[in-house]
């Protein structure tokens, strides 16, 4: 063992440094170094939810690289390997090739169109006040509706024979039995704004959060300096929130590439196939066709396809953080 100490009027603490389990360790004097099993009982502790997250995740992820390279059908018993045949199946295929366009439509749309909200809203509740903390907290209301609810009282407002939306249509001098959902592009506005109504608040938390949190230093300096509101956004609020706006962004882009429950009840993929995003693909060539080799194909594609573009995004949005860019 070895110990080292500083001179007592130097006041700095005596050490001492120990050799433990392969390892040295530098402890206060009188302190006994951690032995193994106590350095380890965090472990213990973590172990069970570790399990249940590799059985939750991993597991499951496993199976559907490894379904990938077969011909497993759900009725047709155990399939054989086929190497890329199902990648190959599902890239030349042009129903699935307009649906990951029509994915990264719907993707690109309502993120951006969430991200300006969010920001819009969460500037004013950005103050301390009571009336904002009420405000804030009515906001969580739409998020905290799950997406199938959601959908569904959409879809009961929407109904063309009893709905209110119709029914207000058609006192506005619109005609009577309209049915938003039966045509392309007022069925994708209605799929914007269910999303945009049950997505935004969580946006506008995130991006409050962040405006609370920027010192109020750099804005008293600028107004000091007769800054306008504009400049002072552009050059001080807005370089600030860059690396909340990239955590707001990268979340709710993963959370739009997993919408399922709003477009299958809502539209079901139509009219025709004019909604039909990719995750609905999935769903009906791996539990209508029952082919979970082409299912499991379609499911890494969009995986890679999503690693992809998560760094991209961050990439971009980082430069955006130099003050010159801004």
């Amino acid at each position: 063992m070895k110990s080292t100490a500083a001179l007592p009027s130097a006041g700095l603490q005596v050490e001492d440094s120990r050799r433990a389990g392969g390892q040295t360790q530098t402890v206060p004097p009188g302190r006994k170094p951690l032995t193994w099993k106590k350095r380890s009982l965090p472990w213990a502790y973590m172990a069970p939810s570790m399990i249940v997250l590799l059985l939750m995740t991993v597991a499951p992820a496993a199976f559907i690289f490894y379904s990938a390279f077969r011909n497993d059908k759900i009725l047709g018993g155990v399939g054989r390997f086929v190497g890329f045949n199902n990648f190959t199946e599902a890239l030349s295929n042009a129903s699935v090739r307009q649906a990951f366009l029509i994915t990264l439509a719907f993707v690109a749309g309502a993120v951006i169109l969430e991200m300006l909200l969010g920001f819009a809203l969460a500037l004013p509740l950005a103050a301390q006040t009571t009336a904002n903390k009420v405000g804030a907290a009515l906001m969580l209301l739409p998020f905290a509706v799950t997406p199938a609810v959601a959908a569904m009282v959409f879809k009961q407002l929407l109904n063309p024979n009893y709905g209110w939306v119709g029914y207000y249509l058609g006192q506005l001098g619109f005609p009577k039995g309209v049915d938003l959902l039966g045509d392309p592009t007022s069925a994708w506005i209605v799929l914007l704004i269910l999303d945009i109504w049950q997505w935004t608040p969580f946006i506008a938390l995130i991006l409050m959060a962040g405006l609370q949190s920027l010192p109020g230093e750099p804005r008293e300096a600028a107004l000091v300096d007769g800054a306008s509101p504009w400049q002072m956004f552009r050059h001080i609020t807005l370089p600030g929130m860059i690396p909340f706006i990239a955590i707001a962004a990268v979340l709710r882009t993963i959370q739009a590439f997993k919408t399922f429950d709003s477009f299958k009840i809502l539209t079901g993929g139509g009219p025709g196939s004019s909604t039909e995003i990719i995750n609905l693909g999935i769903f009906r060539v791996g539990l209508q066709s029952f082919n979970v080799g082409l299912a499991c194909a379609l499911g890494v594609i969009f995986l890679i396809i999503l690693s992809l573009l998560v760094p991209l995004m961050l990439r971009v949005i980082g430069r955006r953080s130099d003050p010159e860019e801004i």
